[in-house]
């Protein structure tokens, strides 16, 4: 009609604003469909979600962290952000720590010190920090070293975060008790099922992961032999890498799963638990990893001489499978030849301990850093958690990180064999035997302090989170009933 008024609509300010914010994220959407696969597009669009679970929930950070762990702990986004890549790994914890830290800021979260505990760790990580930049006096420090280094305390002070998600509600700790007994599960059949295939085959599936940051080289590993040559016999690594990480990752979760197994309240029923530990047990085994079996061996001892006996049978009658069975010969046979130098692993280990022990007397009280060696007649670098932490931080660093583990396991230690609640009892049993296994697996390893595996790192600090809260925190409801007590 000739003169009429034009049609309009008249919206609500926040109509307003929903229309703005819809629109712009479908201009977003279809810039990155334009720019990116739909495959990347969908990838991204997935693990934006998942970031805003954590920002919304944050314990789902621990949750999603140990996922990660279990399936692509190497994994790298493949988009550049400001130059650099992050990994899966990176962008959990970036995620959690935000919304906890703005939690912490708003009052809904308290952060402690933990005693001695923290005051003695953040005590590491300044003496970390100093070492750091004295090591550079002697090399300049590339980006690369910064953003590791960054990592690495990020993965350390993960401990901080952790038992503050724990201990704010106790039933977190039965679910991510939960959690990393099925992440190990899929990690060790990961690991196992891949043992089953030809070599090649192996070689072809991992080398594909190199879409997502994996090495696309030669990645298997196999047993050293005499005179710097290689035997045939093949080290499970899953998509960890490395055969030892992948050996100790696992070890804690076996660890905690057999103790669970023996308490009177596990947090799964018995027959799932057992399901959950086959894999899990494979792979350490198919690991070859002897740091890690020691250690399984020494957590397991310590909580069953000190409550659950079942283990100790159980042990004796895996030590009577092993010695009857060809294949667990074999297993001995390495497990003895690692406490000669005629083994070349542990001549090469012999080796890196002198230089460990030259340094630490040559720069005693803060080390070299965490660079190359500043003498070129020494080399850096050992395979062993307390001795690298020596060499990069010196014994003040040394010190405090010992101060550190010995009050979280003290305080784990004590009074537990005399808890009145079962479940609460058999969670810190568990995650005391989880952590002594692996202060005993860095003994001969180093990937629990090593830059170079900083979600490792981050798992051990996990774990030593959850003793100290299984310590402190008030018998938690939803731990499984159903189980009999033995």
């Amino acid at each position: 009609m000739i003169g009429a008024r034009p049609w309009t609509v008249e919206l609500e300010p926040r109509a307003r604003q929903t229309l703005l914010v819809a629109g712009g994220l479908a201009l977003a959407v279809g810039v990155l469909a334009a720019a990116v696969t739909p495959l990347g597009l969908g990838a991204g669009l997935l693990g934006l979600l998942a970031l805003g679970f954590v920002w919304w929930r944050p314990s789902s950070g621990l949750f999603l962290f140990v996922a990660v762990i279990g399936t692509l702990p190497f994994g790298v986004i493949p988009l550049p952000l400001a130059g650099a890549q992050l990994t899966f790994v990176d962008a959990v914890l970036i995620a959690t720590y935000l919304a906890v830290l703005a939690r912490v800021a708003g009052r809904a979260v308290r952060l402690d010190l933990v005693g001695l505990a923290g005051v003695a760790l953040l005590a590491f990580v300044g003496t970390a920090c100093v070492a750091f930049v004295a090591g550079g006096v002697a090399n300049p420090i590339p980006p690369e070293l910064v953003r590791r280094f960054g990592k690495l305390l990020a993965s350390v002070l993960l401990f901080f975060i952790a038992r503050a998600l724990l201990a704010q509600q106790p039933a977190r700790l039965v679910r991510l008790t939960r959690w990393l007994l099925v992440a190990a599960a899929v990690q060790g059949a990961i690991g196992s099922l891949l043992m089953l295939l030809p070599p090649l085959s192996q070689l072809d599936l991992l080398t594909r992961l190199s879409a997502i940051g994996y090495p696309s080289g030669d990645v298997l590993r196999y047993v050293p032999g005499p005179n710097d040559t290689y035997t045939t016999q093949l080290r499970a690594i899953g998509t960890s890498v490395d055969p030892n990480v992948f050996g100790g990752t696992l070890m804690l979760a076996l660890v905690l799963g057999i103790v669970q197994w023996a308490a009177p309240r596990p947090v799964l029923p018995r027959g799932l638990l057992g399901l959950l530990l086959v894999p899990t047990a494979a792979g350490v085994v198919l690991s070859l990893s002897r740091a890690s079996w020691l250690g399984l061996a020494c957590g397991l001892a310590l909580a069953g001489g000190l409550r659950y006996r079942r283990i100790l049978v159980l042990g004796l009658l895996a030590a009577l499978a092993v010695l009857v069975t060809p294949f667990g010969q074999d297993l001995v046979i390495r497990f003895v030849t690692g406490f000669s130098t005629a083994d070349r692993a542990t001549a090469f280990r012999v080796g890196e301990y002198a230089n460990a022990v030259l340094l630490i007397q040559r720069y005693p009280l803060l080390g070299i850093g965490f660079g190359l060696s500043p003498d070129i007649d020494v080399t850096a670098g050992v395979s062993s958690v307390y001795l690298l932490v020596a060499e990069q931080t010196g014994l003040l660093g040394l010190l405090c990180y010992a101060v550190a583990l010995a009050a979280i396991w003290r305080r784990g230690w004590r009074g537990s064999t005399r808890l009145a609640d079962a479940g609460q009892q058999g969670l810190r049993l568990s995650y005391l035997a989880a952590l002594s296994g692996g202060l005993v697996t860095g003994l001969l390893d180093h990937y629990f302090a090593n830059l170079a595996f900083p979600h490792a790192v981050a798992l051990f600090w996990l774990y030593a989170a959850a003793l100290s809260a299984a310590s402190t925190t008030a018998p938690p409801p939803a731990v499984a009933r159903s189980a009999t007590a033995p």
